[in-house]
């Protein structure tokens, strides 16, 4: 996903972004969809392992994809050397924050020193790296001064909220189904194909119209949207239609797609082509690390809560707008 995030401006102007995006969209968005229907026929008809092993002839294709399809150009600057002293901290940084973030659930909460220790450490690496960027850097692993860039800014952060927002949604909702309804795990992701085509048929729109009246509103319409896909499920008992509930996922994943496609073309805008890789990069480790915050906040919610459903999924909805 960086290295298509990083093609893809790369190659096309700025201002063909957000409908060129939305032109390809439709390709990777059939995942939303099979993905919970994939993963609930192997749940239910094979051991859990195989989740991984699927993984294997997938990649086997995108790697024959990418030797057939992808042009020899080469790299941009060959004499460049690798930034090892910036990857060296910036790694386990992300990788110590994101498993910190892991071990809220197994341990109720963000207090206790298997998250605490790991975060600490994580923030502390991430704090060198960035003041190794500033002071002594001249080719790093990612330039942090593209955060001088308020559009790119302002798209990074709704893309970690959008990753903690999309994250829990793939981690509740399936859930709810399972435990509240007593669906069975293919039942669950059969549920779940609405909002995967939701999202499909709203992307050349998304597009066009981002093009047309600008980000902002189709930001803010995407995230009115995903609030009233939300809400049914925090508001809805067990025994409610699923006639109703695949109508809210279907304004969900509008909602979703309506938010993540046009901030995620905005973040490129004003940013020159060296910078493009940086900010690729910058913005994926945001919305991971948002998705995992997401996750780890939901988990303890649901842990912790003895009320009734009905408190989880309101808690589900105020983290989804």
């Amino acid at each position: 996903m960086p290295t298509h995030i990083y093609v893809h401006p790369y190659a096309m102007p700025s201002r063909h972004l957000h409908s060129d995006y939305a032109m390809r969209w439709p390709f990777a968005d059939p995942g939303p969809i099979l993905g919970p229907v994939l993963g609930g026929v192997i749940l239910n008809y094979l051991q859990w392992r195989w989740i991984f092993y699927v993984n294997i002839p997938i990649c086997f294709v995108a790697v024959i994809l990418a030797v057939w399809g992808l042009p020899k150009d080469g790299a941009p600057n060959p004499s460049q050397k690798l930034d090892l002293v910036g990857l060296t901290l910036l790694s386990p940084a992300i990788v110590l924050m994101v498993y910190g973030l892991t071990k809220v659930s197994s341990n109720h909460g963000f207090f206790h020193s298997s998250v605490i220790v790991p975060m600490v450490i994580g923030l502390f690496l991430l704090t060198v790296f960035c003041l190794y960027v500033l002071r002594k850097a001249h080719h790093p692993v990612i330039d942090i001064r593209i955060f001088k860039s308020l559009p790119f800014t302002a798209s990074s952060g709704l893309l970690f909220l959008a990753g903690l927002s999309s994250y829990g949604g793939m981690l509740l909702l399936p859930l709810y189904y399972q435990q509240v309804r007593g669906d069975s795990v293919l039942a669950s992701g059969l549920l779940l194909i609405p909002q995967g085509v939701g999202m499909l048929l709203t992307r050349s729109l998304a597009g066009r119209l981002t093009d047309t009246i600008g980000s902002r509103w189709v930001v803010l319409t995407g995230t009115l949207l995903t609030l009233l896909g939300t809400l049914p499920f925090a508001l809805c008992g067990p025994h409610i239609n699923e006639v109703l509930l695949a109508v809210a996922l279907v304004v969900r994943g509008p909602g979703l797609g309506g938010v993540l496609l046009p901030v995620m073309a905005a973040a490129y805008t004003g940013l020159s082509k060296e910078q493009i890789p940086h900010a690729s990069s910058a913005t994926r480790i945001l919305q991971q690390i948002g998705g995992a915050f997401g996750a780890s906040v939901l988990a303890v919610i649901l842990q912790n809560q003895i009320a009734g459903q009905s408190v989880i999924n309101v808690a589900a909805s105020v983290i989804s707008v």
